[in-house]
Protein backbone atom coordinates (compact mmCIF):
# COMPACT_ATOMS: atom_id res chain seq x y z
CA UNK A 1 0.00 0.00 0.00
CA UNK A 2 1.07 3.37 -0.67
CA UNK A 3 1.30 6.33 2.22
CA UNK A 4 -1.95 8.27 0.35
CA UNK A 5 -4.02 5.23 0.07
CA UNK A 6 -3.05 4.70 3.24
CA UNK A 7 -4.25 7.98 4.42
CA UNK A 8 -7.11 8.03 2.63
CA UNK A 9 -8.50 4.70 4.06
CA UNK A 10 -7.74 6.20 7.37
CA UNK A 11 -9.72 9.06 6.85
CA UNK A 12 -12.88 7.37 5.45
CA UNK A 13 -12.71 4.75 8.04
CA UNK A 14 -13.52 8.04 10.22
CA UNK A 15 -16.23 9.50 9.02
CA UNK A 16 -17.58 5.85 8.97
CA UNK A 17 -17.08 5.64 12.76
CA UNK A 18 -20.21 6.58 14.35
CA UNK A 19 -18.38 7.91 17.73
CA UNK A 20 -16.46 10.54 15.48
CA UNK A 21 -20.01 11.90 13.75
CA UNK A 22 -21.12 12.47 16.81
CA UNK A 23 -18.49 14.15 18.69
CA UNK A 24 -17.97 16.34 15.46
CA UNK A 25 -21.80 17.03 15.70
CA UNK A 26 -21.69 18.31 19.22
CA UNK A 27 -18.54 20.20 18.33
CA UNK A 28 -20.40 21.81 15.71
CA UNK A 29 -23.65 22.76 17.78
CA UNK A 30 -21.72 24.10 20.47
CA UNK A 31 -19.28 26.48 18.67
CA UNK A 32 -22.68 27.54 17.04
CA UNK A 33 -24.08 27.92 20.06
CA UNK A 34 -21.42 29.73 21.61
CA UNK A 35 -20.99 32.35 18.07
CA UNK A 36 -24.94 32.96 18.59
CA UNK A 37 -24.43 33.33 22.63
CA UNK A 38 -21.61 36.04 21.93
CA UNK A 39 -23.30 37.65 18.90
CA UNK A 40 -26.20 38.33 21.09
CA UNK A 41 -24.19 39.64 24.12
CA UNK A 42 -23.13 42.60 21.96
CA UNK A 43 -27.08 43.61 21.39
CA UNK A 44 -28.80 44.34 18.05
CA UNK A 45 -26.81 45.84 15.22
CA UNK A 46 -30.25 47.92 14.62
CA UNK A 47 -33.93 47.67 15.91
CA UNK A 48 -36.63 49.72 17.95
CA UNK A 49 -35.73 52.46 20.39
CA UNK A 50 -35.89 52.26 23.72
CA UNK A 51 -38.39 54.87 24.90
CA UNK A 52 -37.36 58.11 25.78
CA UNK A 53 -34.51 58.09 22.83
CA UNK A 54 -34.23 58.83 19.41
CA UNK A 55 -33.14 56.62 16.16
CA UNK A 56 -31.03 58.32 13.92
CA UNK A 57 -30.21 55.94 10.81
CA UNK A 58 -26.65 55.32 10.81
CA UNK A 59 -25.39 56.89 13.66
CA UNK A 60 -25.48 56.24 17.55
CA UNK A 61 -28.85 57.22 19.32
CA UNK A 62 -29.35 60.25 21.11
CA UNK A 63 -31.74 60.94 24.36
CA UNK A 64 -34.15 63.31 24.14
CA UNK A 65 -32.21 64.75 27.05
CA UNK A 66 -28.82 64.68 24.84
CA UNK A 67 -31.00 66.64 21.96
CA UNK A 68 -32.48 69.13 24.33
CA UNK A 69 -28.66 69.87 25.87
CA UNK A 70 -27.36 70.24 22.65
CA UNK A 71 -30.75 72.48 21.21
CA UNK A 72 -29.91 74.76 24.54
CA UNK A 73 -26.28 75.63 24.39
CA UNK A 74 -27.18 78.78 22.55
CA UNK A 75 -30.74 80.16 21.77
CA UNK A 76 -29.83 80.54 17.82
CA UNK A 77 -29.83 76.77 17.63
CA UNK A 78 -33.03 76.82 18.94
CA UNK A 79 -34.16 80.30 16.27
CA UNK A 80 -32.22 78.19 13.02
CA UNK A 81 -34.26 75.24 13.76
CA UNK A 82 -37.68 77.68 13.43
CA UNK A 83 -36.58 79.78 10.93
CA UNK A 84 -35.38 76.51 9.06
CA UNK A 85 -39.04 74.94 9.08
CA UNK A 86 -39.63 76.89 5.94
CA UNK A 87 -36.63 75.33 3.68
CA UNK A 88 -34.28 78.73 2.99
CA UNK A 89 -30.70 79.39 1.98
CA UNK A 90 -27.81 80.14 4.31
CA UNK A 91 -27.91 84.01 3.23
CA UNK A 92 -31.60 83.80 3.83
CA UNK A 93 -30.89 82.61 7.68
CA UNK A 94 -28.73 84.75 8.04
CA UNK A 95 -30.89 87.58 7.54
CA UNK A 96 -33.53 86.07 9.53
CA UNK A 97 -31.71 85.59 12.41
CA UNK A 98 -30.39 89.24 12.00
CA UNK A 99 -34.30 90.45 12.35
CA UNK A 100 -34.05 88.62 15.33
CA UNK A 101 -30.79 89.89 16.71
CA UNK A 102 -30.55 93.12 16.41
CA UNK A 103 -26.59 93.35 16.36
CA UNK A 104 -26.74 91.56 13.56
CA UNK A 105 -29.62 93.47 11.99
CA UNK A 106 -27.21 95.07 9.23
CA UNK A 107 -24.81 92.69 8.15
CA UNK A 108 -26.70 89.80 8.80
CA UNK A 109 -25.97 86.76 11.37
CA UNK A 110 -21.50 86.16 10.44
CA UNK A 111 -21.48 83.38 8.17
CA UNK A 112 -18.51 81.60 10.14
CA UNK A 113 -21.03 81.84 12.95
CA UNK A 114 -23.98 80.29 11.13
CA UNK A 115 -21.73 77.59 9.04
CA UNK A 116 -20.69 76.32 12.82
CA UNK A 117 -24.35 76.13 14.28
CA UNK A 118 -25.57 74.74 10.96
CA UNK A 119 -22.84 71.69 11.46
CA UNK A 120 -23.77 71.11 14.81
CA UNK A 121 -27.41 71.32 14.04
CA UNK A 122 -27.23 68.67 10.99
CA UNK A 123 -24.78 66.40 13.36
CA UNK A 124 -27.45 66.27 15.76
CA UNK A 125 -30.36 65.95 12.36
CA UNK A 126 -32.13 68.82 14.05
CA UNK A 127 -31.43 70.34 9.85
CA UNK A 128 -30.65 68.80 6.63
CA UNK A 129 -29.22 70.38 3.44
CA UNK A 130 -30.81 69.60 0.17
CA UNK A 131 -27.88 70.51 -1.73
CA UNK A 132 -29.35 74.07 -2.13
CA UNK A 133 -31.31 75.30 0.80
CA UNK A 134 -31.81 74.23 4.88
CA UNK A 135 -34.57 72.95 6.30
CA UNK A 136 -35.32 71.57 9.52
CA UNK A 137 -36.44 67.51 10.22
CA UNK A 138 -39.38 66.54 11.68
CA UNK A 139 -37.00 65.63 14.70
CA UNK A 140 -35.76 69.35 15.03
CA UNK A 141 -39.37 70.71 14.49
CA UNK A 142 -40.91 68.40 17.22
CA UNK A 143 -38.40 68.81 19.45
CA UNK A 144 -38.67 73.10 19.72
CA UNK A 145 -41.54 72.69 19.88
CA UNK A 146 -42.06 70.42 22.58
CA UNK A 147 -39.46 72.22 24.87
CA UNK A 148 -39.87 75.64 23.19
CA UNK A 149 -43.52 76.06 22.41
Amino acid sequence: MNGAELQIEVVVSLFTNVWFLLSLLIASWGGMGYWTIHKRSRGPKAGPTPAGSVNFPGRQRLSEEDIFRILTTTEVNIQIVRVCETPRTAREISKALGEIYPGHREKGFPPDKLGEHLANLERLSAVKFNGERWSATDVGVKMVRKYFG
